[in-house]
């Protein structure tokens, strides 16, 4: 018996090979943000130029380049355009956005936290302090003499902060 696939003098058809039985797309989004190389020499470079210039070309030339990789990389018997059309392709780069852009939205959101903290503290957190003045004087006074010390060495002080800062004193102490 010989298997069709022997036969060097005819095509094999399509038929032959069937269709992937996973999502492609899905799967090539993995790989995109996974294989370090690709990531660190395209992924990374095409957002920051999106982020600058809010340009897609770039984007759907990382994400072609990408499923070229993809494919030579698994070895897939296929053309990449044979895997992913066109609307695929866009389908990615916007889910690739939305995905990227969240992340940078949630790092903006951490740094405007960070600077509001700073607005109303100072560039230091002020809390370290009232937790070393806490310590040092725990031993020897009651909390309340504590708390009203430390209202008068830390007057911009909130009261729930200096009481908070007594506590953990208190807890790390035993």
């Amino acid at each position: 018996m010989v298997k069709i696939n022997e036969f060097h003098d005819i095509d094999i058809p399509k038929e032959i090979y069937p269709s992937p039985d996973y999502d492609v797309a899905e799967d090539l989004k993995i790989y995109i943000r996974n294989d370090p190389m690709f990531y660190r020499k395209s992924f990374f470079p095409a957002f920051e130029d999106y982020k600058k210039s809010k340009q897609t070309k770039g984007l759907y030339d990382m994400v072609n380049n990408g499923l070229k990789n993809y494919c030579a990389k698994y070895q897939l018997p296929f053309a990449p355009n044979e895997l992913l059309n066109k609307q695929d392709i866009k389908m990615i780069v916007g889910e690739l956005i939305n995905d990227e852009m969240e992340e940078v939205t949630e790092g903006v959101v951490d740094f405007v936290k960070g600077i509001g903290d700073r607005i109303m503290h100072g560039k230091k957190d002020p809390f370290k302090d009232y937790m070393r003045y806490a310590k040092k004087r725990l031993n020897y006074k009651t909390d309340k003499q504590l708390l009203a010390d430390m209202r008068r060495e830390f007057p911009r002080a909130a009261p729930a902060d200096l009481a908070r800062a007594i506590t953990q004193a208190r807890k790390a102490a035993t």
